[in-house]
């Protein structure tokens, strides 16, 4: 209904009332717009997080451009006071979601200001960038934006491949954000709050890197196409829909070699009615700790390294198609073509074997002073991980929590400053800009599906 022909008294009444209405929507906008505005300054201008000025810059293009997509909304109020009471509503709820997925980055950044998590994750920084930059080097390209690391209230580890939405984020049918949110070029992985205490469960950013790089060197397809020819027919559409982890797997030791293994073997272990299951996009464990296993033994780790071998040598009838297949897809994947060479040409012999530099630094990790020698190159980080499991397993359980200590004190140090000298996230190759106006329509369409029918 138009304010044209109504008695002056209802449009001037219904008038002052739709104007404190947009007036109020405005003003939660132009606080919204401030609070990312001075956020984003406050952390620009921060030497903590000038490695993330490409995260940073993205963040800023994508938010201010979704904000002032709202705010061309609510110009766009109707003249109707019912109509435009609604419209109001529809722009709130596109800030609500705004205001959450910008807090949701802020929090994840902001753990590494002062009384933050800042020495486990430079750690993790350092161990994903190693990892993030072995599979881009191989096919002599320039890695994408590498991924931002966080720790998060959780037992293991995860990635969100570019800036995947928390469940409570993710409006319904929400598949045509998730489209162009997945795109956004900020990778990110979740650690487990126990990294803060234990620093040797960095070693899960090896495996939860391997999720970026499956993802940004399209090397999906070529694996899905690996496993179909390695396995027989019946068991094809179990191995695809686990290829992203399998490959994470077999990405993770070669990587960091047994040092992976066992942090799989730790989050996997338990009853064996359990170990038979698989479960989401993972094979059952016993499946996965053969696979892992089967990898360090055709990578050549020495019969005396323990592995996750051992806990699924038992024959399980539920389980024996699959493990019965395991050295063909361990073959298939090692043998992926990478550019001119193979998979299996990442794998650093030195944490593979339990090399002499991984053996020594490993000793020293528990000292007061720990000498070790070189670590700003490239394999460092891989290093000091593989050195500091390594040690972790060899301490005597009675060891006690000064030795302990020592070792995650140590390894937080010197991971921290490992590596060679470069930002994590380089200049995107995305066009950000479009890529964010498209965000702004789809934040408009999903806020109009909460309207009532």
């Amino acid at each position: 209904m138009s304010l044209i022909g109504r008695p002056p008294d209802t449009l001037d009444l219904d008038t002052g009332r739709l104007s404190r209405r947009v007036a109020r929507t405005t003003a939660a906008m132009d606080a919204l717009d401030a609070e990312i505005g001075a956020w984003l300054v406050s952390r620009s201008g921060d030497p903590v997080f000038r490695r993330f000025s490409s995260h940073l810059r993205t963040l800023e293009i994508a938010l201010t451009r979704m904000c002032s997509r709202l705010r061309a909304e609510i110009e766009a109020v109707s003249g109707d006071t019912a109509e435009g009471y609604a419209h109001c509503r529809r722009v709130d709820r596109g800030l609500t979601t705004l205001r959450r997925l910008f807090l949701w980055y802020a929090e994840k950044y902001d753990q590494r200001a002062a009384g933050g998590h800042q020495a486990v994750l430079a750690a993790a920084d350092e161990l994903a960038r190693s990892c993030w930059s072995a599979g881009f080097a191989a096919v002599g390209r320039k890695p994408p934006t590498g991924p931002l690391c966080f720790v998060d209230n959780r037992t293991d580890a995860v990635a969100r491949r570019r800036c995947d939405l928390p469940t409570e984020l993710r409006p319904p049918s929400d598949d045509p954000l998730m489209e162009f949110v997945d795109r956004l070029p900020i990778p990110v992985i979740a650690l487990p709050e126990q990294a803060v205490r234990e620093g040797w469960w960095v070693v899960l950013a090896a495996h939860e890197t391997g999720h970026h790089v499956l993802h940004d060197l399209d090397l999906g397809v070529p694996v899905r196409q690996a496993l179909r020819e390695a396995v027989p027919r019946d068991l094809a559409a179990n191995w695809v829909a686990w290829h992203n982890e399998v490959f994470a797997d077999v990405f993770s030791l070669l990587m960091v070699g047994p040092a992976a293994a066992w942090a799989i073997d730790e989050l996997q272990y338990g009853p064996r009615e359990g170990m038979s299951l698989a479960s989401g996009g993972y094979p059952p464990p016993l499946v996965r700790l053969a696979l892992l296993g089967e990898t360090l033994k055709a990578l050549g780790a020495p019969a005396g390294i323990p592995c996750a071998a051992d806990a699924a040598a038992v024959e399980d009838a539920k389980t024996a198609p699959q493990l019965a297949v395991v050295p063909d897809v361990v073959a298939a994947l090692l043998d992926l073509p990478l550019g001119d060479t193979k998979l299996r040409c990442l794998a650093l012999d030195e944490v593979i074997r339990t090399g002499p530099s991984v053996r020594a630094w490993s000793a020293q990790l528990t000292r007061p002073e720990p000498a070790i020698g070189a670590i700003e190159t490239r394999r460092a980080p891989r290093l000091l991980i593989a050195a500091a499991v390594h040690r972790y397993r060899a301490l005597a359980p009675a060891a006690g929590d000064a030795v302990t200590g020592r070792l995650h004190t140590a390894l937080l140090s010197l991971l921290g400053r490992s590596g060679v000298p470069g930002l994590l996230a380089p200049s995107p190759e995305t066009d950000v800009e479009t890529l964010a106006d498209a965000l702004g329509e789809l934040l408009i369409e999903r806020a109009a599906e909460g309207e009532p029918a």
